[in-house]
């Protein structure tokens, strides 16, 4: 069966037309979905929310440039809220501010117009949301997409497809949640200043005739009256809603659309969208002649994209939360400079502020916080995170070729770098331990990113000096991450044309390796492991640290053959959906409630296969790419991408919609 497309106001109504295809018509291959209306619903995002902040809920919106907010569809598109955009939700924790602020209500003739009898679509495009409703009297279309980091406009357009005059009146209806909000009412815009932070929701109907408001917080709109109609003919309304955090000035973001072009928002719409799908899509590579791969590759570029949020307070530069849904306060070290990796692929210019973000907060000594949020006062000191901040950079550089970049990061990196080893390396031998300012062994173990991993129940903490500590053991891991970033470090350095910096990095890099390979190798297991201060004693955890040493490349060839069995061993780490956070037949292992003890992490499977390849691995990194994309839940579907899944059943786990889990699979299929 084939659709016929009808083109109308800038988008495409589908009539579906029954052509059967002769047997002996050729078989054609499915071409290559590349543009923007190629990537329909590749994310559920089909919500009607109960309430402002419902305990439990977790609802998939779609959101775009640095906002702060987000829209869905309905939940049922021939139901109560057809052809309605609704939200907005507000992306820093306090949920949604109404259900809708637009209903749209149209009389014809005299007669109300069942919209949702007469729903064709409701879809979500990368960067764009769209409804169709339709009979053989009337068209409604409307469009949503945002124009700014802080506004969204709707287009609306109704056509006459009878053969006869008819008489419209068009309404909207709609309000905040009750309590939510005080709302003020001019002409026709209403503003709700939300109670709990003073954030305000401006909503202006540019085209509309009047607003009538109805009680404390809902609005009527008089769009058109009696508006005669002829056949043929279209109308057309639009509207923006902005979105203002506390202390921001909302005048000058209204002031921005005062006379705003609608067409033009939307053909730039389209041409960015499709500018960013052409970066990451045209190219060769095993998975990009796949529609499959490619339709996923897109599911996780949208998932970074509304998890951008654009500078705000403390914030200086646009970052990106780990995930919109439960990780909505601010800013963390690690996840961001993975996420960058990904935004780089195709949209540079945030990922190099992604970069820049957390060093705006660098401390005098070096450190970088965990965490950082709208109010500094919030901000995590009590640890770092892995030291991945050079190796993100260096990928924001091979996207762009920016050396100024590199000049103007190298050195807050290297300060972050040295701080390792100022704090951090208890005995002074160059091997450095997770540690925390505080003294505990939690924050020692946030500080490794693998919060309560095995290999930490025996831990205990050393003083360094002032507000410095290490645990008591080596960790092959972290010393993995300085091996990497004393190489990346180094090459900066000769782009800069710091060679003798590069030349003591390398040197330094090589003092790691040879420690690595002949002090935190386990020949009885064949894997890599941390290493007790002290004693020597290797702690054995059988989880991902074991195969950092071969994605950092320091591993031999012997050490990355065994690593390698290990990894392919179903009684180890190749189970259903491979490469957990600990061997499936360790007797702590935990699939479901373990965080990292057990579940599938996305990082550690890119890790993970990225080092296969390293050392040559291929057929089997291709085996346990194909086994994680195929049964990771949701992955092939329209369900999230999540932060962890169950090892033995692919089922999703944790936050939706989660950051680094999408940048690392962009990477792993675009093998870049």
């Amino acid at each position: 069966m084939k659709k016929k497309a009808v083109l109308f106001c800038g988008a495409v109504w589908l009539c579906t037309a029954s052509v059967y295809a002769s047997s002996s018509a050729p078989v054609t291959e499915e071409p290559l979905s590349s543009r923007q209306t190629d990537f329909i619903n590749l994310i559920n995002i089909k919500n009607v929310p109960t309430g402002p902040l419902v305990r439990g809920e977790e609802l998939n919106v779609f959101s775009d440039m640095g906002a702060w907010s987000g829209y869905a569809l309905p939940v049922n598109e021939v139901g109560r809220y057809a052809s309605a955009f609704i939200g907005p939700m507000t992306m820093d924790g306090n949920g949604w501010m109404a259900i809708t602020m637009a209903q749209p209500v149209l009389r014809v003739n005299g007669k109300t117009f069942n919209m949702a009898r007469s729903v064709q679509y409701a879809r979500y495009l990368p960067g764009r949301l769209e409804q169709t409703a339709a009979n053989e009297q009337l068209g409604f279309f409307t469009e949503l997409c945002f124009i700014s980091s802080r506004t969204a406009l709707v287009r609306a357009v109704i056509e006459n497809r009878s053969n006869q005059p008819i008489t419209l009146t068009w309404l909207w209806q709609g309000g905040v949640f009750p309590k939510v909000a005080t709302c003020s009412f001019d002409g026709t815009t209403i503003t709700a200043r939300r109670i709990k932070d003073s954030l305000q929701m401006t909503t202006r109907f540019l085209t509309a005739s009047h607003l009538k408001p109805v009680g404390k917080d809902s609005l009527l709109v008089t769009e058109k009256k009696d508006w005669v109609l002829q056949p043929g003919e279209r109308c057309t309304a639009h509207y923006t809603q902005s979105i203002t955090l506390p202390k921001e000035k909302l005048a000058t973001e209204l002031g921005k659309w005062e006379s705003v072009n609608v067409e033009r928002c939307f053909e730039d719409n389209a041409t960015r969208w499709n500018r960013w799908l052409a970066r990451l899509l045209d190219g060769k590579g095993q998975y990009l002649s796949d529609n499959l791969y490619r339709r996923i590759i897109v599911k996780a570029m949208i998932t970074l994209n509304s998890n951008w949020r654009s500078a705000a307070g403390d914030l200086l530069h646009d970052g990106s939360l780990p995930s919109y849904v439960r990780f909505n306060k601010g800013f963390w070290a690690w996840d961001s400079w993975k996420i960058a990796s990904g935004n780089a692929l195709f949209h540079p210019e945030m990922a190099k502020d992604e970069m820049r973000t957390f060093f705006d907060h660098q401390a005098a000594n070096g450190m970088i916080a965990d965490y950082i949020g709208r109010n500094s006062a919030s901000n995590n000191w009590r640890d770092s995170k892995p030291p991945l901040a050079t190796w993100g950079t260096m990928n924001v550089y091979r996207a762009t070729g920016d050396k100024e970049f590199i000049a103007e990061m190298f050195p807050k990196l290297l300060k972050y770098h040295r701080w390792w080893y100022a704090d951090r390396d208890h005995d002074g031998n160059g091997i450095c331990e997770y540690g925390s300012t505080d003294g505990t062994l939690i924050a020692a173990a946030w500080e490794s990113g693998m919060d309560n991993a095995v290999r930490f129940d025996a831990a205990k903490m050393l003083r360094n000096g002032e507000g410095a500590w290490s645990m008591n053991q080596e960790s092959v891991c972290l010393n993995s991450f300085l091996y990497m970033d004393k190489q990346l470090l180094a090459e900066m350095a000769d782009l800069l044309g710091q060679k003798e910096t590069a030349k003591q990095l390398r040197e330094e890099a090589e003092k790691i390796g040879n420690y690595v390979r002949t002090q935190m190798f386990d020949p009885a297991t064949g894997a890599f492991c941390d290493r007790r201060l002290g004693t020597g004693e290797l702690i054995q955890g059988m989880g991902p640290e074991c195969w950092l040493p071969l994605w950092a490349g320091i591993a031999n060839k012997a050490q990355a053959k065994s690593v390698m069995e290990i990894m392919m061993d179903p009684t180890m780490f190749n189970s259903t959906l491979p490469l957990g956070t600990l061997a499936v037949s360790h007797p702590q292992f935990c699939p479901v409630r373990g965080y990292w003890r057990g579940p599938v992490w996305v990082d550690q499977v890119y890790f993970g296969i990225v080092g296969l390849q390293r050392y040559g691995f291929k057929k089997e990194a291709h085996m346990l790419t194909e086994k994680f994309i195929r049964n990771a839940q949701g992955l092939i579907g329209d369900k999230p991408i999540h932060e962890n899944y169950n090892p033995l059943t692919g089922e999703t786990q944790h936050a939706s919609n989660f950051g680094w889990s999408s940048a690392l699979i962009m990477k792993l299929l675009l093998d870049r």
